[in-house]
């Protein structure tokens, strides 16, 4: 028979083997709850993060739901807007090139009737992408890293306002109301290209384009006016945003 004393090991053993497997149990549990929230491509929907923990781990979990998004749609303009570039001179339109040109036109709210009515300054000024580091900060700055009220009911990242919107229930009311992610930096990143109270924004960009060079963010941002109350305040405190956590954005970006 076994003495007390080897009793006494064997069951001190199979306690802590007990909690080494708890233990796992547990981390392995941590680790799918996070999962919902890890990079892992385009995303439309906006999960819970306010169930996240702040700061750095919540900043990641949104970057990398919106970073694709705006990538993706960065890719697209940039598309239409090569394609206009290598169109606008030409004097040989077919059916189908007249067809796209008059798509893109009302996609940016001009119209085309015809290739040799268009300003081709202001399409070309319309038609160009927004730094997704811009756009990221911005619906950091105005969603609170997704976690605020209005970002989580109405899906809106950019506190854009419709007085007729949100009057359903659960829904903030006097702001536009989005049923994915996708659509919301749709509407915010048309907004910016298109309505006039962002002009300075667009020639600030289209004066970049002539010197050849990468868009500058920080440019972009002292051209922001107009967007809110805050004047310069919002301003500076975009740049706020923006210097601290340019390179979290760039590591979320460059993981893709």
């Amino acid at each position: 028979m076994p003495s007390r004393m080897m009793m006494r090991t064997t069951a001190v053993f199979a306690f802590f083997l007990s909690l080494i497997f708890t233990g796992l149990s547990n981390a392995s549990q941590n680790s799918s709850k996070m999962e919902e929230y890890s990079h892992s491509g385009v995303q439309n929907k906006l999960p819970d993060l306010r169930k996240y923990p702040s700061g750095t781990p919540r900043k990641k979990a949104f970057l990398n739901i919106v970073v694709p998004v705006i990538d993706a749609h960065n890719q697209h303009i940039m598309q239409d807007r090569k394609w206009l570039l290598s169109r606008h001179e030409t004097n040989k339109w077919s059916v189908q090139d007249i067809k796209r040109l008059q798509r893109i036109c009302s996609d940016y709210k001009m119209t085309c009737s015809s290739p040799k009515q268009i300003n081709w300054n202001v399409l070309l000024r319309r038609v160009d992408i927004i730094p997704t580091h811009f756009v990221a900060t911005q619906a950091a700055a105005e969603s609170g890293w997704g976690a605020s009220e209005l970002a989580q009911k109405n899906k809106n990242l950019f506190g854009m306002r419709c007085a007729s919107c949100g009057k359903e229930k659960g829904k903030v009311k006097g702001y536009s109301v989005y049923n994915t992610v996708d659509d919301s930096i749709v509407a915010y990143m048309k907004n910016m290209n298109t309505h006039r109270a962002y002009e300075s924004l667009r020639l600030s960009r289209a004066k970049q384009r002539t010197e050849q060079a990468p868009l500058n963010t920080s440019k972009l941002i002292d051209n922001l006016k107009g967007y809110s109350e805050r004047g310069a305040g919002y301003n500076r405190y975009l740049h706020q945003v923006f210097d601290g956590n340019k390179e979290l954005i760039s590591q979320v970006q460059n993981y893709e």
